[in-house]
């Protein structure tokens, strides 16, 4: 019987150690994860389901103002009782979103981590905003400076053409007038850019016939192709989209520009519309130069140019595409881009349901 207790409590030491160990592991893996994340550039607050703070690390504190030691335990709520903030904490929307403290701009982002605690991840991106602002402004008033004597120049210019020029004098002055009407469209695309940038807001809904839209749209790109290309509107659902007519037209005529401009010529365009999943679908195909896979994701990007040569040529800014962009953000649409390098590409602007009204 002794050696029998004995055995046990051999048995059960063993059992103890294992535990032991294997709760100092869990302590060490603890103490290295919070490490980890005090050294993160980003705030991490971790909470319960119902909103009580269990830890956070010191770029949260900086962050949200709160207090490592004393708000541990306490519900959000209590230490940050600011309506909007709350709202958007705890709205359960888990995209980023941005908010005000004290003068400071902050994004933020709650994550649902598992069934028990939720993630709320903080950055501040204050001298980021800044100097995002900083560089609309300047291009946004070196644009609207360059307008009166851009405006002043092109006056001279076209008082030029009366006078008694030789034809190499001519030749110049053309050189000179076109050079003038490409600043000039420059200048028109950085003060749209900036104004898009600085107007998020989501567009009015007013009502636009698809039909003018994508003929009118038509009719632009053979003024630009100037009879070198086939462009054809092929299908039109009749609907009414729902949003600003010069921001929507100027996205439609973009994408048809843009295709003109990257199509040799005697290819062909076609502009058509329909319905799919996701909603109300404008296509703008071409057969011509395509773009490389690694290319797609940069074309919206200011001043990208697929080939360069081609662009300067038929006389683009490189903003069409920048432009485009950021229409359909504030029309809640999105520009998906099918390509094939040589064989063409395929732009679709793709508006969700609620931006389109069927014709009774």
């Amino acid at each position: 019987m002794k050696a029998s207790k004995e055995s046990r409590d051999g048995k059960e030491g063993k059992e103890e150690k294992k535990i032991l160990k294997k709760v100092e592991k869990a302590e060490e893996k603890e103490v290295r994860f919070k490490q980890t994340l005090r050294a993160l550039p980003d705030g991490v607050v971790l909470m319960s389901q119902d909103w009580e703070i269990q830890w956070l690390n010191p770029m949260a504190e900086r962050d949200l103002q709160l207090d490592a030691v004393a708000d541990i335990g306490k519900k959000i709520h209590t230490c940050y009782p600011d309506g909007d903030f709350l709202n958007k904490v705890t709205s359960g929307d888990d995209t980023l979103q941005t908010i005000t403290l004290e003068g400071r701009i902050i994004e933020i982002r709650v994550i649902s981590a598992g069934s028990k605690y939720r993630i709320l991840v903080t950055r501040d991106v204050t001298e980021q905003k800044r100097s995002e602002d900083f560089r609309r402004d300047f291009v946004a008033n070196v644009s609207h400076e360059l307008r009166t004597p851009l405006t002043v120049i092109k006056g001279f210019l076209e008082l030029a053409e009366d006078w008694p020029l030789n034809s190499q004098q001519l030749k110049h002055l053309e050189l000179m007038y076109e050079q003038v009407e490409r600043m000039g469209a420059l200048v028109n695309d950085l003060l749209t850019l900036s104004r898009l940038e600085r107007d998020s807001a989501p567009a009015a809904k007013e009502p636009i016939d698809l039909t003018a839209l994508l003929t009118d749209a038509a009719v632009d790109g053979r003024f630009i192709s100037q009879g070198h290309h086939s462009i054809v509107v092929d299908h039109i659902e009749k609907v009414n989209i729902l949003g600003d007519i010069i921001e929507m037209k100027s996205a439609v005529t973009n994408l048809v520009s843009n295709a003109v401009r990257y199509t040799p010529q005697g290819g062909s365009i076609v502009v058509s519309s329909f319905f799919n999943d996701e909603g109300l679908v404008i296509s703008v195909k071409d057969n011509g130069i395509g773009i490389a896979a690694d290319a797609i994701p940069r074309v919206t990007e200011r001043f990208y140019r697929v080939d360069k040569s081609r662009s300067r040529e038929t006389g683009g800014t490189g903003l069409g595409l920048a432009i485009v962009k950021h229409v359909l953000f504030r029309h809640q649409a999105r520009l998906k881009i099918l390509s094939e390098l040589g064989k063409g590409s395929d732009f679709q602007i793709i508006l969700p349901k609620d931006r389109v009204e069927k014709i009774v």
